[in-house]
Formats: C-alpha cells, structure tokens, sequence
C-alpha cells in the first residue's frame, strides 16, 4: 500500500482486510508490519554522479544510458539509494523510518563530497 505515514498504511490494510471479508473471503488482520519502506529526500544541490560511481564503484553503478540515477546498494542498513543529479534521492528497501535515517546519516557526508560546484 502506498501511503505518507506508518499509521495510514495500517489503516489502508485493515480497509483492504474488510474489503475481502464482503467478498466473501477468510481474511483476518494480525501481525501486521511494514515490509517496504520508501523514502525521497533533496539534497538541495545537484550531485556529480559520474565521480561518485567512479569512487564508490563497490557499492554503486551508474548506466545513464539506461537509467539516469545512480543505484548505491548500502551493506548497513541494507538499503538502496537512488541519487539523481539534480540532488533528489530515493531510499527503498528500508523496514523502519530509522533505517532511512541511519542511511542518509552514512551517506550525507558522500554527498557533501561530491557536490556539484558551479
């Protein structure tokens, strides 16, 4: 389900549980949990990509051929960061809100060094 917060999405699956329940369906809600949380952030700068992937190419690749973002798989958590150029970065794959924010804690600092000077 994709929703803003962890409180709408549990919302979103007790409706989705009763909407199978009219359609005659056996479906009861328990242990419910967040398997996929994804996040966008903006760095408020643009972002040199090409010297990123270059620096960090254990971690990251970057195809702008095939897809304009740079894709950095972090190992702790395990999560990836999708950077673009422009400063605008998705975190997928995280399971809590602190996750997304030890990630971008970790990486800030690789941004910073990479920042695009005009």
């Amino acid at each position: 389900m994709g929703t803003k917060t962890e409180e709408a999405a549990k919302l979103a699956a007790r409706k989705f549980g009763r909407l199978l329940v009219k359609l005659n369906q056996n479906a009861r809600f328990r242990d419910f949990k967040i398997v996929n949380l994804v996040s966008m952030i903006d760095a408020g700068f643009p972002i040199r990509l090409e010297a990123m992937a270059s620096k960090h190419f254990l971690y990251s690749h970057y195809a702008p051929e095939i897809f304009s973002g740079l894709v950095y798989r972090l190992m702790e958590p395990k999560v990836v960061l999708l950077v673009f150029v422009s400063g605008k970065v998705i975190v997928t794959g995280a399971k809590s809100r602190k996750d997304v924010e030890e990630a971008l804690g970790k990486m800030w600092a690789v941004f910073l060094q990479f920042k695009k000077s005009f």
